[in-house]
Parts: C-alpha cells; structure tokens; sequence
C-alpha cells in the first residue's frame, strides 16, 4: 500500500487466501522474519474490525 500524496509505502499489505489454514500458515511463516532489516509483523486482518493489541493476540506457533 502507498501514500496517495506521496507515493511512499505506508508499511503494510493485504493478501487474500480461499483456504484459512493457509492464511494460517503463512502468517506463522513470516511473522519475525527479517527483510530489509526489519522485522515483519504479519497477523490475519479483521474485516472491518479494529485488530487486537498484540498482547491480546494469541499466538501463532510455527509449523514444525
């Protein structure tokens, strides 16, 4: 996602999966991963609703 005024990314995306549990799966894959020396934070979105503090969130365990 881009700023409409400035072109820059905004930090953030979307992705649509038909199957939840790869939903699932690829957000326990990416979260923490280190690109470009940050750390993504990758969670499913709510549609329409404010997403949870991360203390609230449960959390997602890597696939083994």
């Amino acid at each position: 996602m881009t700023d409409r005024e400035t072109g820059t990314s905004k930090g953030y995306a979307f992705c649509v999966y038909q199957d939840v549990s790869v939903t699932d799966s690829v957000c326990a894959s990416l979260s923490g991963l280190k690109v470009s020396g940050k750390i993504l934070t990758v969670r499913r979105a709510n549609d329409g609703q404010t997403q949870p503090n991360p203390e609230q969130e449960s959390v997602l365990s890597r696939p083994a």
